[in-house]
């Protein structure tokens, strides 16, 4: 079992590594961690094209972006932070440390860089753009970590490597893959998610991660109830095993929430470009490789914390997502005793118990009483039972 606690980014070392990748991409000499004005603005620009291409007005979504060098660059400076922290936080919540890893779709392998960054000894870096695979082994290089990459292009199910993974990452590339513009899109997008199944180590996990958006969101909601009819198994987040409710209730995404740290040169585009971003949101499923049950969780109901604090004329509720499906909880007390005390901190991705709430329906209430515990902080794996069941 390895250490539950979540790496430290140590950005005061790897933002530099990647401003400094990033003159060495655009042929330019200057301090070794800023930018110059004129830099700075171009940087900003380029941003703000990739934000508007990739979420408001989506142009860039399934295009080769990356051949751009001055999107490929802001992407270094921008996105890359940002990726690599949602892959810190997820990578956290598998129960095993992966040892063989393959990351598809990388880019730049912010991915890599995380998965590299928990303790993984082989990475293999896939992407059909070579300069974003060298940018990749650069900064990963730089940095004391090894990383394999290799050109492909990433429809092909026959993948340019062999054996089999602990865990295969695709992060932020499937609507690039299969956009919904094409025929069959969707039966396409599932008979390769299955064949990367395939790949899987016993003990293995498939990460996919995609953007929090409306779209983005329910495509990959989607494709985890279409994987679960046909039997592949969810560590995290669900502890749903049925048809996601969500996907019930027209404009109700379903997406994580994680705090983002945010170093100086973050901080300066965010403010330049005017994005207003507080906290890492992304849509995620860690599926199990095939044939494996699910989590085999204590004999208790479970529930994920899916929403922020809500407050309603009867006071702070949130929403849950469980064992036995979605409910709504609230509290009829003014002060919680220690029991139920962890209502006042609860935080959006917890997982929690419950016992002994008032119920009425889909909601539950705190009384005199009830008990609420913590079962999974977030970027916490679940408290299963039996992992040394796991087969190996």
């Amino acid at each position: 079992m390895k250490s539950n606690k979540l790496p430290s980014t140590d950005f005061e070392t790897v933002m530099p590594l990647l401003i400094n990748a990033w003159r060495r991409f655009h042929k330019l000499s200057g301090p070794a961690d800023a930018l110059q004005t004129r830099e700075f603005r171009s940087v900003v620009s380029a941003v703000q094209t990739l934000q508007k291409g990739l979420e408001t007005g989506r142009d860039l979504v399934g295009q080769d972006y990356f051949s751009k060098s001055d999107l490929l660059g802001a992407y270094l400076l921008y996105q890359w932070p940002i990726h690599y922290q949602e892959g810190l936080s997820v990578i956290n919540e598998i129960p095993q440390t992966p040892v063989r890893v393959l990351d598809i779709g990388s880019g730049p392998g912010a991915f890599s860089f995380a998965a590299l960054h928990h303790g993984a000894r082989e990475v293999i870096a896939l992407d059909k753009n070579q300069t974003a695979l060298q940018l990749a082994a650069d900064v990963c290089g730089r940095y004391g970590y090894p990383l394999t990459i290799r050109r492909h292009d990433l429809k092909n199910d026959d993948l340019p490597v062999d054996g089999t993974f602990d865990l295969i990452i695709v992060g932020h590339c499937l609507e690039e893959l299969f956009p919904d513009t094409q025929k069959n899109w969707f039966e396409a997008q599932k008979t390769w998610i299955h064949s990367l199944l395939e790949r899987l180590t016993p003990q293995g996990h498939l990460l996919l991660v995609e953007s929090s958006l409306l779209h983005s969101n329910r495509r990959l909601l989607n494709l985890r109830d279409h994987l679960v009819k046909d039997q592949i198994t969810v560590q995290a987040p669900c502890v749903w095993r049925g048809e996601c409710p969500s996907l019930q209730t027209k404009n109700s995404p379903c997406y994580a929430q994680r705090e983002l740290e945010k170093p100086y040169l973050l901080k300066e585009i965010q403010r330049a470009a005017q994005i207003n971003l507080g906290s890492l949101k992304m849509s995620y499923v860690i599926f199990r490789s095939p044939h494996v049950h699910w989590p085999d969780l204590p004999p208790k109901q479970f529930y994920r914390i899916i929403s922020p604090p809500i407050e309603t004329r009867t006071g702070t509720r949130y929403y849950l997502c469980g064992t036995d499906g979605k409910k709504n909880l609230g509290t009829h007390l003014t002060k919680h005793p220690i029991e139920s005390k962890a209502f006042e901190y609860l935080k959006r991705g917890e997982l929690i118990s419950i016992d002994q709430a008032l119920e009425k329906g889909n909601l539950f209430d705190i009384v005199v009483g009830t008990r609420i515990k913590v079962e999974a902080a977030l970027n916490k794996p679940l408290p299963e039972e039996n992992l040394q069941d796991i087969p190996e």
